[in-house]
């Protein structure tokens, strides 16, 4: 495929700047600051537009924050003008080279996909497999500590094939170069070289292992077939891929008969997020990191009022 060329003027348009600053500022929770951001909005994107303009972007630092929900993660925040100008990036360079090369099997971090998008997916596999075999396999895949494993060289490389233009190359690399090791949670260019990084691996999987029932959620992913011996292969060489690309799979990796119950993006095969034993043991811990002052009151009361919400929720989609 032709590589793209001349993308980096998109980030400079004050349309686009603008589009991605109101992004931003409908995306902020904290009140003061979305007040901040209304004020000065016009120097804010001024600023911006000059330091696109000027080719003199140097990435801020980063704010690290921990989380526990649904597991405990590290995420990294940046200042308001980093933000905008990852949205930049994200939007008006990598969507246009990166999107139409990923498969539909591929259901994170784009408009119309998600966690309702895989599961729907999977229960359409699921279906499809009922009606051909009397008994079928899956292999369930989930790779270990994705995103801080990313390696930056590999990324470059890849990105390297479908993007021309020095000017869009120079600040994709430095935004990979600001994250130390692998790549930060929580920023948007980073969720979109993160679901393109795995996408040799979708072609592999779909074009030289030939599995025709096959979806992926980010390092989650799943494959169908009859033979459980072949998944087995199958098992194995996408282990051997994978040390290419210097990751690896985790001890969740496993080969489930098409009878057994297993979680796939949180949820069951009747499409529930948690059996109500999990849930109180998640309510149990939340409670004590609000206890030791690791979470504030209202991130406890709001843990509380979702999962009563997902205990009432009709419209989850099962894997049948």
């Amino acid at each position: 495929m032709k590589r793209k060329n001349n993308l980096y003027n998109n980030i400079c348009k004050i349309d686009n700047i603008i589009s991605a600053y109101n992004e931003v500022a409908k995306n902020t929770k904290n009140k003061r600051r979305v007040a901040n951001l209304k004020d000065y909005k016009s120097l804010y994107i001024q600023r911006i537009y000059q330091i696109l303009v000027n080719k003199s972007y140097v990435v801020g630092p980063y704010n690290k924050f921990v989380i526990y929900e649904p597991k405990k993660r590290t995420i990294s925040s940046q200042n308001v003008e980093d933000k905008i100008i990852n949205h930049l990036v994200a939007r008006y360079i990598l969507y246009s080279a990166i999107l139409p090369c990923l498969l539909d099997i591929n259901v994170a971090s784009r408009k119309n996909m998600g966690t309702s998008k895989g599961l729907e997916i999977a229960n359409l596999y699921k279906q499809k497999c009922n009606i051909k075999y009397k008994h079928y396999y899956i292999l369930k895949c989930d790779i270990s500590k994705f995103f801080s494993s990313i390696n930056h060289e590999i990324l470059k490389q890849k990105i390297l094939k479908r993007i021309k233009d020095k000017d869009s190359l120079k600040i994709i690399f430095d935004i990979i170069d600001s994250n130390e090791e692998g790549l930060y949670i929580g920023s948007m260019t980073n969720q979109i070289l993160a679901i393109f990084y795995l996408n040799d691996m979708d072609h592999f999987i779909k074009e030289k292992l030939k599995i025709k029932y096959y979806v992926r959620y980010q390092d989650d992913f799943l494959l169908f077939h009859h033979s459980k011996k072949y998944l087995q292969y199958c098992l194995k060489e996408i282990k051997i891929f994978l040390e290419k690309e210097k990751l690896s799979l985790n001890h969740k990796t496993r080969i489930f008969k098409n009878t057994n119950n297993f979680l796939f993006l949180g949820r069951n095969s009747r499409g529930n997020y948690a059996h109500y034993r999990n849930v109180k043991r998640k309510l149990k811990l939340r409670n004590y990191l609000y206890k030791s002052g690791k979470i504030p009151l209202r991130s406890f009361s709001s843990t509380i009022i979702c999962y009563k919400g997902l205990c009432k929720d009709k419209k989850i989609i099962p894997l049948k």
